[in-house]
């Protein structure tokens, strides 16, 4: 079929920059030509609230008795993708989530319609989906370099009620509720397995309830900025409402047909297709590998319909299987060496077996009972894992004299986590002899060395401190893709570079901080995206970004210092990110094993030359001053759900907060932000009010790689690129930015130490 073409106001000033970042949603217009065009959707008259014929409805249960129970089929509930990102049958939802930390990777096409989004599961119990809807029977009036109309959605599902016996699985549902909400609905639905066919019904509110964009009174909003509009959200329950369902029979664990009633009325929507001859959604989908799903359908008895997706669980050991490593064994050559050595030749014999074993900026002093060894954790995803490691080589080499570890974690010229534990009592909790609560009974971990030192360095016999050959740096290579979304150039617009970062340690807790951007691939030249203020603190991105030149993006000088009461400090100086340099400072004490933690950040920033490494900007000669009051909580240490609060004045001088939500698990991250300021004093339109939110994932480089390896991937997608609400990237933090460095982390990770 051909699509009806609109001409049709798209979003406003739809910037928005990604590392990644997704578009900020735009509300409708007020303006009464934009008005005009989304009543042109309605100019024939239509019964709004039809209800489900009920032939239909006999068809489906008719069909449920029919269908011949298949040598093989599938009895257990799957989670399959709907024709978008959320689990369900084609348009419409089912009770069904994502298991725990899974995500979906979608696309779907049905003219005029085509889908781009992910989804992932929490707890067995929630669905997060979100998408671009593209829109082709609409050219949005950006330019032809911008295509078809673009709009961004979100939604959740909670599953409220698990199925059991006789009972269904109930959940609660809402999609596209703020915003622009071209698409908005709320939804109630069960789902209950009868063999190997799912069977689901449900009720839904908005346009799943028969309603149109205008009749749910979106051309009332502004189109300048975008809102946190929940008047949908909270809107009366007994709006139109209309009943939907459908039927999955899992033919096979591969292959599944699906059938539902639709209770959407097309013609109604926005960029509508043309009037459903029937309101019913027909077709398969076929499961060819594990964590990958085909599917063809046939939509309203008038379009073919197609979709793929990948579906994976989170997890550190990804595409390639690890390699399982064998656990350390000094041979007798070294063994007898050190069972002859003295305190000091043990020492540089530890320090160089730790260095050869992959770990970073070794120490080691001994004396006739003890050991005292500090480490970069460089080689495992898992502190406990490292502590063990360590741990290994230690016993491996030390003569039965000595019958005391002080294993030491360090990042940045400091103690982070300090394990004091009897050598025996480590052995035999590796070998299983010993559980974890029975080490920590004997064993003392904690976040700061101050006391363990003074234990190890009192005695008169210790031996002074070594350090191994590359104790005094560290260099790592970082990929990045920086990618513009929604801009008048293009919907799309990447920037890809490598970041090359040296880390130096001149002295005992202090840094030298070395980073330099290598572009591979640049867009971002074309952007038109011009500043939004005078004296810009974000929106004059593209002069930093459009020149493919190799750029030093930090260079700057850290000092640590460990103060009273457990206090940590931090004092920065030098070029900190592409567009600033200055000073900042840091203080931050933990409490309860990390758990919590409050802290004092502030930074004075001057803007640099975007076109000169080593120069200020002659323009813009402001200093831009923050101060903050840092919080820190660990909501859920078992999930590894935590939290940030940012509280102060932002670069801008507009007062506020910033709050921070994540999960961690499995060393992936997801979380997401929202930045609340005073805009009053900004000179745009388009700045004032603006509230900026986000997501990001955290993604372990380990997945591409046949062992476990340190380091990560980070992608944020944020709102539209605005002025409020922004800090400076700093070249070392203490404000913790995940749980996986506390002490009560390491505690409930400890069967990770153990030998395999």
């Amino acid at each position: 079929m051909q699509p009806k073409r609109h001409s049709g106001q798209a979003k406003g000033n739809p910037e928005s920059i990604s590392q990644g970042i997704i578009p900020g949603k735009q509300r409708a217009t007020r303006n009464p030509s934009a008005k005009a065009f989304i009543l042109s959707h309605n100019l024939t008259s239509r019964q709004r609230n039809r209800p489900a014929p009920r032939s239909l409805i006999y068809f489906f249960f008719a069909l449920l008795f029919l269908l011949p129970g298949a040598a093989g089929a599938e009895t257990a509930a799957q989670p399959l993708p709907s024709l978008q990102s959320f689990t369900g049958i084609w348009d419409m939802p089912t009770a069904r989530v994502l298991p725990d930390w899974n995500m979906r990777i979608k696309y779907g096409k049905a003219e005029p319609y085509r889908y781009y989004g992910v989804a992932l599961g929490v707890f067995d119990r929630l669905e997060f989906h979100g998408q671009f809807t593209e829109v082709s029977s609409i050219q949005a009036p950006l330019g032809p370099a911008y295509g078809n109309y673009k709009d961004r959605n979100a939604g959740v599902r909670l599953v409220v009620a698990k199925e059991q016996d006789v009972l269904p699985q109930i959940a609660l549902g809402v999609y596209d509720p703020i915003g622009t909400g071209l698409f908005p609905y709320r939804y109630l639905v069960a789902s209950k397995m009868f063999g190997p066919v799912d069977v689901t019904f449900g009720l839904g509110q908005g346009i799943l309830g028969g309603e149109s964009y205008v009749d749910i009174g979106n051309e009332n909003a502004n189109s300048d900025t975008e809102e946190f509009d929940t008047t949908f959200l909270f809107s009366d329950p007994f709006r139109p409402t209309r009943p939907f369902g459908g039927i999955e029979y899992h033919y096979s664990p591969k292959l599944t047909f699906s059938a539902e009633y639709s209770s959407l009325q097309y013609d109604e929507l926005f960029g509508a297709p043309d009037k459903e001859k029937i309101p019913v959604n027909v077709g398969f989908k076929y499961r060819p590998f594990e964590n990958l799903v085909l599917q063809g359908g046939y939509m309203r008895g008038q379009e073919l319909a197609l979709g793929i997706s990948l579906e994976m669980p989170l997890n550190a050991e990804g595409m390639l299987p690890w390699k399982k490593e064998k656990p350390y064994k000094a041979d007798e050559a070294r063994r007898w060496k050190a069972y002859a050595a003295d305190n000091e030749k043990l020492s540089g014999l530890l320090v160089a077996e730790l260095e050869r074993s992959g770990y970073g900026g070794v120490a080691v002093a001994a004396n006739d009972k003890a050991l005292w060894i500090e480490a970069r954790n460089t080689r495992y995803l898992s502190d406990a894992k490292a502590i063990g490691g360590i741990a290994t080589i230690a016993d491996e080499l030390s003569p039965e004299r000595i019958d005391t570890f002080y294993i030491n974690l360090t990042q940045q010229g400091q103690v982070q986590q300090s394990l004091k534990a009897n050598r025996h009592d480590l052995r035999a909790f590796q070998e299983s002899i010993m559980d974890r609560e029975g080490l920590l009974t004997f064993a003392d971990l904690q976040m700061y060395d101050s006391s363990h030192a003074g234990e190890f360095f009192q005695e008169p016999e210790a031996a002074t401190v070594q350090r191994g050959e590359y104790s005094k740096f560290d260099f790592e290579v970082n990929p990045r893709v920086k990618t513009f979304l929604n801009n008048k150039s293009g919907f799309f617009k990447h920037k890809v570079l490598v970041q090359p970062r040296l880390n130096i340690y001149p002295w005992d807790n202090a840094s030298l901080v070395s980073e330099l951007e290598l572009t591979l691939y640049n867009e971002w030249g074309a952007l038109d995206f011009p500043p939004l203020e005078p004296e810009p603190t974000r929106t004059d991105i593209a002069l930093y970004e459009q020149d493919s030149s190799p750029r030093v993006s930090q260079l700057a000088f850290n000092q640590f210092a460990e103060l009273p009461y457990d206090i940590y400090g931090r004092l920065s100086a030098g070029l900190f990110e592409s567009a600033y340099a200055g000073v900042g400072g840091e203080l931050f004490r933990f409490f309860d094993e990390g758990r919590f933690g409050i802290g004092l950040e502030a930074e004075g920033v001057r803007k640099r030359d975007p076109e000169d490494n080593f120069k200020l900007d002659d323009n813009i000669t402001r200093t831009y001053d923050t101060y903050y009051v840092n919080l820190y909580g660990q909501l859920w240490p078992e999930q590894g759900l935590d939290a940030g609060l940012k509280i102060g004045r932002f670069l801008a001088g507009d007062f506020g907060y910033r709050l921070e939500l994540r999960r961690s698990f499995r060393y992936f991250t997801i979380g997401a932000w929202y930045t609340a300021t005073d805009t009053s004093d900004f000179t745009s339109e388009k700045n004032r009010g603006n509230n900026e939110k986000g997501v990001f994932i955290r993604i372990p480089l380990s997945i591409l790689a046949a062992r476990e390896i340190r380091g990560s991937l980070i992608d944020s997608f944020a709102s539209f690129t605005r002025d409020p609400g922004q800090s400076v990237r700093q070249p070392a933090v203490l404000y913790p930015m995940d749980p996986y460095g506390s002490v009560d982390y390491t505690k409930r990770t400890l069967e990770k130490m153990r030998r395999k």
